[in-house]
């Protein structure tokens, strides 16, 4: 065990006293911490060769997990157990208009003023930024660190994953980011995906046309 009984306390208590600063370095050590130990054990790699894919979940294990992936050259499927407006969902491309889909915790709607549209617009940068400097250097220092493809970032390699199923409620927890004069014609329907050969059955998904009015 790489961490003290006490890490999550620890962390949640930084929190509660205002001290981000503090609580973002803790957790870029934690970070740190958690990845090593999986790329260090030997015992866990070699029981990974075996497998024919890796599912895991974000936004924590998806920041090792890539790594490992990457590593093996294990095809790879992310659950994404938040909201997909988060600044980890950049990495997939997801989309975000900026005018229209509103970042975590600033509290707008998809119906913006000017002024939250600018505020918005802020909040993606400052959101992109910390993603950049906190989590993406880190990471892309350990791709270095242990000769994991390094001539690609770890960014790349987290938008590589072959399917990534949100179990969020696309209609309730996420603005539709339909931008104006877009109509979408449509049903959520169940499909069969088939991943690295592998077939997942009854997975959710929208299909449908994106035309002007």
């Amino acid at each position: 065990m790489p961490y003290k009984a006490d890490f999550v306390d620890k962390f949640v208590r930084l929190e509660m006293e205002g001290n981000m600063l503090q609580a973002m370095k803790y957790g870029r050590e934690l970070l740190i911490t958690l990845c090593e130990g999986a790329l260090n054990s030997t015992q866990l790699l070699e029981e990974l060769k075996s497998f024919d894919l890796l599912v895991y979940d974000s936004p924590i294990a998806a920041m090792c997990a890539p790594l490992v992936g990457e590593l093996l050259d294990i095809p790879r499927v992310e659950m994404c157990l938040i909201a997909p407006n988060t600044p980890f969902s950049l990495n997939h491309m997801i989309p975000m208009p900026i005018s229209y889909v509103p970042q975590l915790m600033l509290g707008f709607t998809d119906k913006m003023t000017f002024l939250e549209r600018v505020i918005n617009f802020v909040g993606y940068l400052g959101n992109k930024l910390a993603m950049d400097l906190l989590i993406g250097s880190t990471m892309n220092a350990l791709k270095v660190k242990y000769n994991i493809k390094p001539e690609r970032s770890w960014q790349q390699a987290v938008g590589d994953a072959e399917l990534v199923i949100i179990t969020a409620d696309f209609a309730l927890e996420y603005p539709q980011p339909l931008l104006p004069g877009m109509n979408q014609y449509g049903v959520i329907r169940t499909v069969h995906v088939a991943v690295g050969g592998i077939n997942f059955h009854c997975c959710c998904c929208v299909v449908g046309l994106w035309g002007g009015e």
